[in-house]
C-alpha cells in the first residue's frame, strides 16, 4: 500500500506569511484606532477646557458687576441718607444735612470702587438742590473725569421710556443693567436701581433714582483671554445679539454673525443680570497642527513595526527547520530524566502537536514527581515539628517553676488547679497519638493552657470563649490553637497591663472557622508578610507556619491560617477547617 505523502506548504514560508499578517492587520487597525480616537477624545478635552476657561472668565465680570451692585447697596440701604432727601426743606438744618452727610455720601460711595463710574441720582424731592457736574453729551463724562456724580430732580427723567418702563419695586431685588440715553455713543452701560424709604421693606416708597454709568470696555478689557489659546476673540453680545465689546477691537457696535465653520469653535457663557452672554471663537489650527504630528508619528512608528515584524518573520523561518532536532534533543534528556526542559512552537501542523503533548509529557511528569517527593518530605517534617511541638521543653519547665513556687508559698489550691490543667493540657496534646482531634478536646486543650497562664499571671490575663456549639462535633488536626495563644502572651504583651484574648468559633459556609483575637501591640504588614513567607536568616512564626501547613497538607490549599493586624489595635488571627467527622478522617 503506497500512500503518497501529503503536499503542503513548508512550515517556514506559512510561518513567514501568517506571521506578517498577524502583525500588520493590528498594527494598521491600531494606528488608526488610535488616531481618531485621540482625535475626539482631544477636541472634546480641549472644548471641556475651554469652557471652564470661558466660565471663569464669566466670573469674574460678575464680580465686578457685582462690585457696582454692591456699591448701589450704600445708599440703598442708608436710613439715614433717605431721611435727609426726604425731610429737605430750605432751611439752614437742611442745608448743613447735605453738606455735611448727603453729599459726602455720594463722594464715599464712588470711591468705594476701583472701577471708572458716575453717579446720578435723581430725587423725588422737588425742594432737594441739584448739584450738577461736567456733562456736556459729546463727551463721555466717564474720560473726562474718571470717578464723578450728579444730583437732579426726578422730574427730568419722569417721560423717559427706560424709566416709564422699569420694572415694579421688590425690595432688595429689582435692579437692571441697560443702555441709556447717551451710553450707547460712548461705549458705557448703566446700573439702574430705585432709591427707596426702607423702613418698611414691605411698601418701600420711592425718595429717588440711582444710574451708575461704568464703561463697557472697563468690565471686560482686564480680563486675561490669552488662557483661551493664541487667536482666540470673545465677543460680549447683548440680547439681541449685537456686538457690545471684542476682545480684539474694544468696543464695537455691529450685529453677531455666528457663521458655522470647521475651522474654529465656538462656545458662550451666559452673564446672569446684565442681559449679555460671552461668545468666544476659538481656532482649530492648534488641533491640527497636534493632528499632523500625531499622524506622522503613527505612520512612522507603523512602517518601524513592519519593517521589525519582516525581519523577525524570516529570522524564525530560518531556524524553524532546526526544530526537528530540538525535538530529538528533549526526547534525550527525557530519557536522562530532565522533565523540566520544554520546546515552544505555535503552529497548525505535526510539529505543533508533537511539541504540545512533549510538553505535556514532561510536565505531568515533573508534577508527579516533585508531589510525590515533596509531600513525603513534608509529611515527615511535620510529623517532627508535630512531635517537637507537643512537648515544648521551655513551657513545661516554667509550669513546673510555678508549681514549685505555689507548693513553697501553701497556695494547695493555685497548685491542685495547675496540676489538674496540665495534665488536661498534656493528655489532649499527646491524644494518643492521633493526628486529628475533636474540636470539643482541641478547645479543651486551648483552655488548660490559658488556665495555667492565669495562675501565672492572674488578673493581669483575660480570657473570653464564643463558640458555637455545632461546631464541637467536628473533627480538626490538633494543636492549632495554643500555638497562637502563646505568641499573644509572648508577643503581643509586654506584661504591664491587662491583655485580652477572645477565643470564637462557628460555622461558615459549610467551614469551620476559629478565630484568636487580642487586643495587644499588633503587628505590621511586613512581619506578618515575613511569617508566612520567611526570608533568609529571619526566623519568625515558626509555630504560625507550622500549623498553616499542617492545615493545608491534610485539608487541601484552600484552608489554612490568615492573620489580620493593626499597630497599637490588636491582632485576629483565622483560621479554616473543613466540616468532617471522625469517621471521615479516619478513612
Amino acid at each position: 500500500m503506497n500512500d503518497k505523502p501529503k503536499r503542503y506548504i513548508p512550515f517556514g514560508y506559512k510561518l513567514l506569511v501568517s506571521y506578517i499578517l498577524i502583525c500588520l492587520i493590528p498594527i494598521i487597525v491600531i494606528g488608526l484606532v488610535s488616531y481618531f480616537t485621540y482625535m475626539s477624545n482631544a477636541k472634546e478635552q480641549a472644548r471641556d477646557n475651554m469652557n471652564d476657561t470661558l466660565r471663569q472668565i464669566g466670573d469674574n465680570v460678575s464680580m465686578k458687576l457685582e462690585d457696582i451692585r454692591r456699591i448701589s447697596d450704600l445708599l440703598y440701604n442708608d436710613y439715614t441718607l433717605a431721611s435727609d432727601i426726604q425731610n429737605f426743606n430750605m432751611g439752614w438744618e437742611s442745608y448743613e444735612s447735605t453738606v455735611k452727610y448727603v453729599i459726602p455720601k455720594f463722594q464715599s460711595t464712588i470711591s468705594a470702587t476701583g472701577q471708572d463710574i458716575k453717579l446720578t441720582v435723581y430725587i423725588n424731592n422737588p425742594l432737594f438742590p441739584e448739584l450738577y457736574g461736567k456733562s456736556d453729551s459729546k463727551i463721555d463724562p466717564l474720560v473726562s473725569q474718571k470717578q464723578s456724580f450728579e444730583m437732579f430732580n426726578l422730574n427730568r427723567i419722569e417721560n423717559e421710556a427706560w424709566y416709564r418702563n422699569f420694572p415694579k419695586e421688590q425690595y432688595g431685588i429689582t435692579m437692571s443693567w441697560q443702555q441709556i440715553e447717551d451710553d450707547r455713543a460712548h461705549g458705557n452701560i448703566s446700573f439702574l436701581r430705585r432709591l427707596v424709604d426702607s423702613s418698611d421693606p414691605f411698601a418701600p416708597e420711592q425718595i429717588g433714582f440711582i444710574r451708575i454709568a461704568t464703561k463697557i470696555s472697563g468690565i471686560f478689557q482686564s480680563l486675561d483671554y490669552r488662557k483661551l489659546g493664541t487667536g482666540t476673540v470673545v465677543y460680549a453680545v447683548d440680547n439681541q445679539d449685537r456686538v457690545m465689546y471684542s476682545s480684539d477691537d474694544g468696543v464695537i457696535q455691529r450685529d453677531w454673525q455666528d457663521e458655522p465653520s470647521p475651522n474654529k469653535i465656538v462656545i458662550s457663557q451666559s452673564l446672569p443680570g446684565i442681559n449679555m452672554k460671552l461668545v468666544a471663537v476659538i481656532p482649530t489650527h492648534a488641533l491640527e497642527n497636534k493632528a499632523k504630528s500625531l499622524t506622522n508619528l503613527t505612520i512612522f512608528l507603523s512602517l518601524a513595526s513592519i519593517v521589525i515584524c519582516i525581519a523577525a518573520s524570516l529570522l524564525i523561518s530560518r531556524v524553524f527547520s532546526k526544530r526537528v532536532g530540538k525535538v530529538v534533543s528533549l526526547l534525550r534528556l527525557f530519557q536522562e530524566g530532565e522533565y523540566d526542559r520544554r520546546i515552544r512552537y505555535r503552529g497548525e501542523d505535526e510539529f505543533a502537536f508533537i511539541a504540545s503533548a512533549l510538553n505535556q509529557l514532561g510536565e505531568h511528569m515533573n508534577r508527579m514527581i516533585k508531589e510525590t517527593y515533596l509531600t513525603k518530605i513534608e509529611e515527615q517534617e511535620l510529623e517532627l515539628k508535630l512531635l517537637q511541638a507537643q512537648i515544648n521543653p521551655h513551657f513545661l519547665y516554667n509550669t513546673l517553676s510555678s508549681i514549685s513556687r505555689l507548693a513553697q508559698f501553701g497556695e494547695v489550691d493555685k497548685l491542685q488547679l495547675m496540676v489538674m490543667a496540665l495534665s488536661k493540657f498534656y493528655r489532649n496534646s499527646l491524644n494518643n497519638g492521633e493526628t486529628f482531634i475533636s474540636v470539643e478536646n482541641e478547645l479543651e486543650q486551648v483552655k488548660a493552657y490559658i488556665e495555667i497562664q492565669r495562675i501565672k499571671f492572674r488578673d493581669r490575663l483575660s480570657a473570653e470563649f464564643d463558640i458555637d456549639p455545632s461546631v464541637r462535633r467536628f473533627h480538626t488536626v490538633k494543636l492549632i490553637l495554643q500555638p497562637f495563644v502563646e505568641n499573644v502572651i509572648e508577643h503581643a504583651w509586654s506584661g504591664e497591663g491587662v491583655i485580652c484574648v477572645t477565643i470564637q468559633a462557628a460555622l461558615e459556609d459549610d467551614r469551620v472557622v476559629f478565630r484568636i483575637i487580642d487586643d495587644g501591640c499588633g503587628m505590621t504588614e511586613e512581619t506578618i508578610a515575613q511569617i508566612f513567607t520567611p526570608n533568609d536568616g529571619v526566623y519568625l512564626g515558626y509555630g504560625i507556619r507550622n500549623v498553616a501547613q499542617r492545615i493545608k497538607l491534610y485539608f487541601g490549599p484552600q484552608y489554612g491560617v490568615r492573620i489580620t493586624s493593626r499597630i497599637g489595635g490588636g491582632t485576629c488571627v483565622e483560621i479554616r477547617t473543613p466540616t468532617v467527622g471522625g469517621q471521615r478522617l479516619g478513612a
